[in-house]
C-alpha cells in the first residue's frame, strides 16, 4: 500500500471513529448555507420549501465548489443510493452545511484537514441513510452485520468482514495485510468502548455500520474518482 493510500486510510478511519463517538458534533464550524438552493443528483436544485425540482439549469453549485456536488454523487454511486431510496433533505443540509471545506477540485494535492472533518461528517449522514435504507430490505453492503441485535452477536469479525467488502467495492481490491492489521486494531478500540448492555443492543449495530462506512468513504481515493 503506498503511502498516500496508508495515510488516507489512518486518517479516515481514526477521524469516523471520532466522529460516531462524538455524535458527529462541533466540527468544523462553519457559516450556514440553509438558506442556499440545495443540491440535486441531476443538475438542477430543490425548493426547500416543497422539494420540487426547478426548471433552473445549475452547472455550478451557488457559491460553493463543483466537486461538492460530485463528492456526493461518488458517495451515493459508492453506496448504491439514489435520491428515492433516502432522506434527500437530510443529505441535502449537510452538504450545504459543508461544501465550502470539501475538495474544490479533483486533485489530491488539494485534500488538507479541514476538507477530511467535511468529507467526513458528509459521509457520516450518507452512510446512515445506508444503513436506514437496508434495515428496511436486502442487507448488501452490511450484510456481516445484524441490525435487529447487537455487536455481541456477530463480533468482531462480522465489522472486519465488512470493511473487506467496503475495500472490494470501493478500491476494487483485496485489502493488505497492513490494512487488515489497522482496521483489526480499529474494531478492538471499538469494541472496548462498549460495555455488556452496549454490546445487545441493536443502536450500537447502527452506529458500528456508520463508524466503518463513514471510514472508508472518507478516504481520498473513495471519492475523488
Amino acid at each position: 500500500m503506498n503511502a498516500k493510500k496508508k495515510i488516507g486510510a489512518v486518517i479516515g478511519v481514526s477521524f469516523s471513529f471520532l466522529f460516531v463517538t462524538m455524535g458527529f458534533q462541533n466540527c468544523a464550524q462553519q457559516t450556514d448555507f440553509a438558506s442556499l438552493e440545495e443540491v440535486t443528483l441531476n443538475g438542477g436544485s430543490v425548493d426547500g420549501s416543497n422539494s420540487s425540482v426547478n426548471s433552473k439549469t445549475q452547472s455550478d453549485i451557488d457559491g460553493a465548489p463543483v466537486d461538492a456536488k460530485q463528492t456526493l454523487e461518488s458517495m451515493m454511486s459508492l453506496l448504491n443510493l439514489k435520491s428515492a431510496d433516502i432522506n434527500m433533505g437530510t443529505v441535502n443540509a449537510e452538504i450545504n452545511y459543508r461544501r465550502n471545506l470539501l475538495v474544490p477540485q479533483n486533485d489530491l494535492t488539494l485534500v488538507n484537514s479541514p476538507s477530511i472533518i467535511a468529507t467526513t461528517s458528509l459521509a457520516g449522514v450518507v452512510c446512515q441513510q445506508a444503513v436506514n435504507k437496508e434495515k428496511k430490505g436486502t442487507r448488501d453492503i452490511f450484510k456481516y452485520l445484524d441490525f435487529a441485535k447487537g455487536p455481541g452477536t456477530y463480533g468482531k469479525m462480522g465489522a472486519i468482514n465488512t470493511y473487506i467488502l467496503m475495500i472490494d467495492r470501493f478500491w476494487m481490491r483485496k485489502p493488505s495485510s497492513e490494512e487488515l492489521s489497522f482496521i483489526t486494531q480499529a474494531v478492538d478500540e471499538y469494541y472496548s468502548t462498549l460495555d455488556s448492555a452496549a454490546l445487545g443492543k441493536a443502536t450500537e449495530s447502527d452506529k458500528l455500520a456508520v463508524f466503518i462506512c463513514s471510514g472508508m468513504l472518507s478516504v481520498p481515493e473513495s471519492y475523488l474518482l
